[in-house]
């Protein structure tokens, strides 16, 4: 008994540290990107260019090695690549097709939050996970309701605030890990 009570109060607390930790990140990213949001808006963009063109050498090498003749095999490649391109070259061009997987995102990220607050009603911390899913609804609706002509401040801006809620909860959600684990090391 006293062997799972060890075990139990030393996942709580290697598990409770990680979320601290990730908690730190994502509330850092947040600020600085309310402080900053065009920065965060073209950064994103940029790696989401610079990966797709990754993404399109990598699968042209696939094609030439197995698809030498293919119209088919070479088309998601150059797919890739002059989109790659076309957003590092012309930042703004992306800005709306990024704006709707930010959309995207934040209807998963909210679905996200509602189920893990179910999975963990009625433990401690629920609440917050529901309020970070609710919170996610409401931005990604807003974000609908102004594209295409929601800005790069406007899509930074949200990006920055969906990391800073997420990094809210998971710290919230840290310090109810805290106190179970208090409570798991004094026998509660």
């Amino acid at each position: 008994m006293e062997n799972k009570k060890a075990v139990r109060s030393n996942f709580l607390k290697m598990f409770e540290k990680s979320i601290m930790i990730a908690a730190s990140l994502l509330i850092a990213l947040g600020i600085i990107g309310v402080i900053a949001p065009h920065l965060i808006s073209f950064t994103i963009e940029i790696f989401l260019g610079i990966l797709m063109i990754a993404g399109g050498i990598f699968f042209a090498y696939y094609s030439y090695q197995y698809h030498t003749r293919s119209f088919i095999g070479w088309l998601k490649p150059v797919i890739l690549v002059l989109t790659g391109a076309l957003f590092i070259i012309k930042p703004g061009a992306g800005i709306a097709a990024f704006t709707l997987l930010i959309i995207a995102y934040l209807f998963v990220d909210a679905y996200a939050g509602f189920g893990l607050a179910y999975m963990q009603y009625p433990n401690p911390g629920w609440g917050w996970l529901l309020l970070n899913g609710v919170l996610s609804l409401t931005l990604a609706m807003l974000l609908l309701v102004g594209w295409p002509t929601t800005s790069a401040i406007v899509l930074g801006l949200y990006i920055s605030i969906s990391l800073l809620l997420d990094g809210i909860s998971l710290f919230m959600l840290g310090i109810k890990l805290k106190k179970m684990e208090e409570q798991v090391e004094k026998g509660a």
